[in-house]
């Protein structure tokens, strides 16, 4: 029963209109009485949450001579809400998408005067953050060191990480530890240009695209900084470049 109660909130019944509707469906015609001394919830109560079921469309009634009977709609009704629930659903989408550029305009306008920062943390967040860059269309620029805690990294959720590598395009500069070997992505979308490990040792992914540069640390649980500002934008991609151009492309 209770599993049942469990099933009927998902349609938006509270735990004693749940009660009252399967008491009804167990009874059949019945007075208040007898449906409320079969859910359990007093007499009272009874009244009042069967106004709910009747607004729901799973109750009706019928007079009985004097009496006034309660009867349970069919469960195939459920069916209809379902349906009603996924319209609206389906419709509230919609409005917002319609409504999505004006909070997007108000949300870049904000982030056009000071910086937005967003921080991520651990294995979800390092997942997160590759979403991030599924929309993005503009070249996508990427700064990072190979070594043992990025090549770790590297094969969480892996597949879809290189799938992320076949939809976005741009280019790389990394500094490769010796003895470790570049991870795999498609170099079909990426051209690649390398500087000395051991002259420039660091470690850590810098990414820049659109307005946005993510930060990732490789520590031991894994950190993830995201700053969303078109000036710091434009401070981080003229370094790339002063950088891309003191790089060797990679044999």
């Amino acid at each position: 029963m209770k599993e049942l109660i469990n099933r009927l909130s998902e349609y938006g019944l509270s735990e004693k209109e749940s009660s009252i509707y399967l008491a009804m469906l167990e009874l059949g015609p019945a007075s208040v009485q007898d449906i409320a001394n079969k859910s359990g919830v007093n007499r009272a109560t009874t009244y009042v949450t069967m106004e709910a079921l009747k607004r729901h469309g799973l109750m009706s009634t019928f007079e009985k001579g004097r009496k006034t009977m309660f009867v349970a709609e069919s469960p195939e009704h459920l069916k209809r809400l379902s349906s009603a629930e996924l319209r609206a659903a389906q419709e509230k989408a919609e409005r917002l998408q319609q409504s999505l550029p004006q909070f997007m305009a108000l949300f870049n306008s904000a982030s056009e005067t000071k910086p937005v920062v967003r921080f991520f943390e651990g294995e979800e967040g390092l997942i997160t953050c590759r979403e991030l860059m599924i929309d993005c269309t503009e070249e996508l620029l990427n700064i990072f060191a190979v070594y043992e805690k990025l090549i770790a990294l590297s094969k969480i959720d892996e597949r879809r990480r290189l799938e992320l590598t076949s939809c976005n395009h741009g280019r790389i500069i990394v500094a490769i530890k010796p003895g470790l070997e570049l991870t795999k992505f498609d170099h079909r979308m990426w051209r690649v240009r390398e500087i000395l490990y051991e002259q420039f040792p660091f470690t850590g992914d810098v990414m820049i695209w659109e307005n946005k540069i993510l930060f990732l640390c490789l520590q031991e649980t894994p950190m993830a900084i995201l700053l969303e500002n078109k000036e710091v934008h434009g401070m981080m991609k003229s370094m790339f470049e002063l950088l891309w151009q003191q790089a060797e492309p990679l044999n």
